[in-house]
């Protein structure tokens, strides 16, 4: 028995030994006498169209007497009141004689003597002549109410409350949510299958980039990007192909906050944007170095005269920034050697640097620093900054491959989430959510897909295997404005496909020369005395 139930039935004999047992049964006995929803309605339309008769009947199926009886007269009171008002007097009477009396002395009120006296009615009416009517929904309130004070010795609100709070665990057990949802309906089972889904596709893409407006992506294949515009009904249409826009390997992808620009940086040291509204384009060269990463930031108004609406802040892995609008460089900064990301958020002013080495948090324009911070470890690739530019995750492998999670204004380390991988991990691509914001997700080199969520703990929460025959993941991306992880599996090209052949044939052919020589020693008694296989098997490649 683990150390939990052992807690649990210490707590249970505890209880039992002070009789809270019996408290408990009440209560169980009690909660299965319960209001559906249904008969809630029919209790709400019954006082609304003054139907005491259908109250009635609803009322015995679920409360006592002496409740039932006040609810009863709270009801036939406003009908009295009402007819008293609209000068009906004779159903008033009725209504009083027939009706109030009967519950009244189910209350121990009066007796039917004194229903009868004229007196009692006379003094009645004026009685009730001068209250006020109650409004629907404060009657409503108040007889609902005693029904939930005699079944589960609640009050409504209170009852509501307990429930959301059970709907709240179960969300936050599940291993998708973090938090209850304010259009959560209290009576929907709780489900995670609209809550998040994967669409894989195979094809040898590099990087992947949506707009934040989820309207357009953006695909680079080589040295090539291709633009996809999205619609409302999730169809994708091809609106440009630029073939060849860089000379050498694709570093980053990047969307303008406006959604008109695509940028991209190389490791041809340049830094290409292109505007798909109206087809133009220019290419930012100066670096001397590889550019790692690039951001559109807006303009800093305090300057006058500006070619575009955004500047552009790349860095490259010598160490420097450099400030661009359009193709004319405007200023940089040397910061340090081997720069690997920059990072920014336009409403907040603030910019993340990371190095190899180093995280430091600036102020966008003045370039001031605010914080920094150092890693033990080695950041090799990029990192990712979740929507709200509060949290910041980097990868780093050391000797086991993991992710640090950072708190973008303290740079302190939150948590350590493990990759955890039964294969080697040599290539590893992840994203933070964007919509799912609480969710991260990592693919590897063996089609691994890893997800973890920042809520919970550092271990995954899901590893599933997403790919046949282990193809590397090369790309995924969290959908901007949907729960859908897009997952590029790498695709074999001829090349590739010619190379397992080729390794394949080779291993086919050494099997078949090892069988033979084995067979050869087990036939012959005199002849070779020795065999080289090692020198045989570097000398069978094709």
């Amino acid at each position: 028995m683990s150390t939990k139930e052992e807690k649990i039935k210490l707590f249970l004999q505890f209880l039992r030994s002070k009789n809270y047992h019996k408290t408990f049964e009440k209560l169980q006995q009690q909660s299965q006498i319960q209001l559906d929803p249904s008969n809630l309605l029919k209790i709400t339309q019954s006082i609304k169209t003054c139907n005491y008769t259908e109250l009635e009947s609803i009322l015995e199926q679920y409360v006592d007497n002496q409740t039932k009886n006040q609810c009863m007269l709270l009801l036939l009171e406003q009908l009295y009141i009402q007819l008293i008002k609209t000068q009906r007097y004779q159903e008033a009477v009725q209504i009083l004689r027939n009706q109030i009396s009967r519950f009244c002395q189910g209350m121990g009120y009066m007796n039917q003597s004194q229903m009868n006296n004229r007196n009692t009615y006379t003094a009645l009416w004026f009685l009730i002549r001068i209250s006020n009517q109650k409004d629907n929904n404060v009657l409503i309130d108040e007889i609902i109410s005693l029904c939930f004070q005699q079944l589960g010795l609640f009050e409504p609100n209170r009852l509501i409350t307990l429930i959301q709070q059970a709907k709240s665990n179960e969300v936050l057990e599940c291993k998708w949510h973090d938090h209850l949802h304010q259009d959560y309906r209290i009576q929907k089972k709780h489900s995670c299958t609209q809550e998040f889904n994967h669409v894989i596709k195979v094809k040898n893409v590099s990087l992947c980039s949506f707009s934040d407006n989820g309207e357009y992506k953006a695909l680079a294949i080589g040295q090539s990007i291709v633009v996809y515009q999205i619609n409302q009904i999730e169809s994708i249409k091809e609106i440009d192909k630029l073939q060849e826009v860089h000379s050498k390997k694709i570093t980053n992808l990047l969307f303008s906050p406006c959604s008109k620009y695509i940028g991209s940086s190389s490791e041809d040291y340049t830094v290409f944007i292109y505007n798909f509204i109206n087809k133009r384009k220019y290419r930012l060269q100066g670096h001397n170095a590889i550019v790692k990463s690039f951001n559109f930031v807006l303009c800093d108004p305090s300057r006058k005269k500006q070619k575009n609406e955004y500047d552009i802040y790349s860095i490259s892995t010598d160490g420097w920034l450099y400030e661009w609008n359009e193709n004319e460089r405007r200023g940089g900064l040397k910061i340090e050697e081997k720069l690997i990301d920059i990072h920014s958020h336009q409403s907040k002013e603030l910019m993340l640097i990371v190095s190899q080495n180093k995280i430091t948090l600036y102020q966008l324009y003045s370039k001031n620093q605010i914080i920094q911070t150092s890693s033990n470890n080695l950041i090799n690739i990029n990192s990712q900054v979740n929507k709200q530019f509060e949290q910041m995750i980097v990868y780093v492998n050391d000797y086991l491959p993991q992710l640090y999670l950072y708190c973008v204004q303290t740079l302190q380390i939150i948590k350590i989430l493990g990759v955890y991988s039964e294969k080697s991990i040599n290539s590893f691509k992840y994203h933070f959510g964007w919509f799912n914001n609480y969710l991260i997700a990592a693919g590897t080199d063996s089609g691994q897909l890893v997800l973890w969520h920042v809520e919970k703990s550092e271990k995954p929460i899901e590893i599933l295997q997403v790919s046949e025959q282990n193809k590397e993941i090369a790309c995924l991306r969290f959908h901007p404005t949907s729960h859908e992880l897009l997952i590029y599996v790498q695709q074999k090209t001829k090349k590739q496909s010619t190379q397992l052949e080729r390794q394949q044939l080779q291993e086919n052919l050494i099997d078949l020369f090892t069988n033979t020589l084995r067979q050869t020693f087990a036939l012959e008694t005199t002849g070779w005395s020795y065999i080289d296989f090692e020198f045989l098997i570097k000398n069978c490649s094709i």
